[in-house]
């Protein structure tokens, strides 16, 4: 028996006289603890009531993150044919972590479901982007998310005729999550992974040899703290080690190093690599996402499904469409400032006390 504090994972292993196995064979001789059974069970209860038993018109939304992946095996393992009925709809920013797109790769290739992949229109490489649309770093963050993810993204669901969507959104992930409905009616959006914790995925994953991102194989030491905001910067003053294995693997010491390293950082998510950073073991994993933004959402769970019903019973167009009456608005104004789409809906809020 295979034991690791502060893991809910029972593994045991079993082989033969003089016969040995490695670490990650050794992963996949294990049982579930009874809550996490739990939550598996729950997961089940929840397919079997809000999709349908052939998937069809269903779009999961997968980034290929550890999450992601163990809805793909529990599709595999207990809803396969739900599973080659949908869609897994996954975009390519064309600014994803080389590492991601091996994961993919791997995640389409064991469990025998190809992704639809979509990019930014009408470019298929970096340089086409920015041609096209500009820099990341110099482009206004809704207006890359927009062009990079949104619009992508809407093309799909539309090619999928989607009635359904499923996320991988996690209640433990943010504050912004902790309230988290597993059946979003006005939306057409389920949840089914909104119970499970951080814990419950690494050990999933571990328990049943779902494909991670290889990037969470490494430790990141420094003698001081470097602040979220630069950590993306080339030739940051840390030590990068390869732990051969996922981090969540590893003991303290092994992370830290000999002599220990003053502060660690690992990988826990991936999204764009401007915009991901690693952060401390114990942190939430969104704690490095869209760092130096203000916002903890790209906008493919909040721009692309329908909003539901207006509050208050009626929605009201506010939008002033005859070109002469706006003409005259606009010419009476002491100033003018020119907003994007984000800015505009935030500044619309605020004067009618959002």
């Amino acid at each position: 028996m295979l034991s690791v504090p502060g893991r809910t994972v029972l593994r045991i292993t079993v082989r033969a006289p003089g016969a040995s196995l490695s670490p990650q064979q050794q992963r996949y001789f294990a049982a579930l603890s009874p809550a996490l059974q739990g939550k598996v069970d729950g997961f089940k209860g929840e397919i079997e009531k809000y999709l349908p038993a052939d998937g069809k018109k269903v779009v999961f939304a997968t980034a290929w993150l550890a999450t992601d992946n163990v809805f793909v095996a529990l599709m595999h393992k207990h809803f396969p044919t739900a599973l080659s009925g949908m869609n897994l709809v996954a975009i390519d920013t064309l600014h994803l972590f080389p590492s991601t797109l091996v994961c993919a790769k791997q995640v389409e290739e064991k469990y025998g479901k190809k992704g639809l992949w979509k990019m930014p229109a009408d470019v298929t490489s970096l340089d086409e982007f920015i041609a096209a649309y500009g820099d990341c770093e110099e482009m206004d963050s809704a207006d890359f998310d927009f062009v990079s993810k949104v619009e992508p993204f809407q093309r799909a669901l539309a090619e999928c005729n989607k009635d359904i969507l499923i996320t991988g959104r996690r209640m433990d992930q943010a504050a912004q999550r902790i309230s988290l409905d597993v059946w979003e009616e006005g939306k057409r959006t389920l949840n089914p992974m909104a119970s499970f914790s951080w814990q419950d995925i690494i050990d999933y994953a571990d328990a049943e040899g779902v494909p991670v991102n290889s990037g969470h194989n490494f430790a990141y030491r420094c003698d001081a703290p470097i602040e979220a905001t630069k950590r993306h910067l080339p030739d940051l003053p840390w030590k990068k080690v390869a732990l051969g294995k996922p981090f969540w693997q590893a003991t303290e010491a092994e992370i830290k190093g000999t002599p220990p390293a003053t502060i660690t950082y690992v990988f826990k998510s991936f999204g764009d690599f401007h915009t991901t950073v690693p952060v401390e073991p114990h942190e939430s994993e969104r704690a490095g996402r869209f760092v130096r933004q203000a916002k903890t959402e790209c906008g493919i769970h909040t721009r692309t499904t329908s909003a539901g019903a207006p509050h208050g019973g009626a929605l009201q167009d506010l939008i002033v469409k005859d070109a002469a009456q706006a003409k005259a608005l606009k010419s009476a104004c002491v100033r003018t400032i020119d907003l994007n789409e984000r800015q505009a809906c935030d500044v619309f809020c605020l004067v009618n006390g959002a």
